[in-house]
């Protein structure tokens, strides 16, 4: 095989364990806000291909984003973690997720906000009458990444 078809092999190979992380990570995060009553989940992700950049400015751009996200919900960060996507902070928080998705929203719209990080919001979304995933557009919130 020539290196190009090899590397790009390798490349698909990447993107698919990353797709697949993230999928997974969705219905954990989904099967999580279920059972906590009361509370939602906010994640900070930065998606970033292994190889892309540095991984000192990865980290930097992550820690960045979750003091601002600190900053915002008052509260700090549950977990944080790196898998083949990424890496992901998890914020627990009393907000109601529809709240805690207009903040996220806000955010994101902040000039100084870096696309590549992104914020999803788990709970139950009020008068949508569903626990999961709570989309940007129930707040008319920017669209990230």
């Amino acid at each position: 095989m020539s290196t190009a078809l090899v590397n790009r092999a390798s490349v698909r190979a990447e993107e698919a364990r990353a797709l697949d992380a993230r999928e997974q990570r969705n219905k954990v995060r989904q099967e999580l806000a279920r059972n906590m009553s009361g509370r939602s989940i906010i994640e900070l992700a930065l998606d970033v291909p292994r190889g892309t950049a540095s991984n000192e400015d990865c980290q930097h751009l992550f820690l960045a984003g979750l003091q601002r996200l600190e900053q915002e919900l008052g509260t700090a960060p549950a977990e944080m973690f790196e898998d083949a996507a990424g890496y992901y902070g998890l914020f627990v928080t009393e907000l109601p997720a529809l709240l805690a998705r207009r903040r996220a929203s806000r955010i994101e719209g902040e000039a100084a906000w870096d696309r590549q990080l992104g914020i999803e919001c788990y709970g139950l979304a009020g008068s949508l009458g569903t626990t999961g995933k709570v989309p940007r557009e129930a707040v008319g919130g920017p669209a990230s990444r």
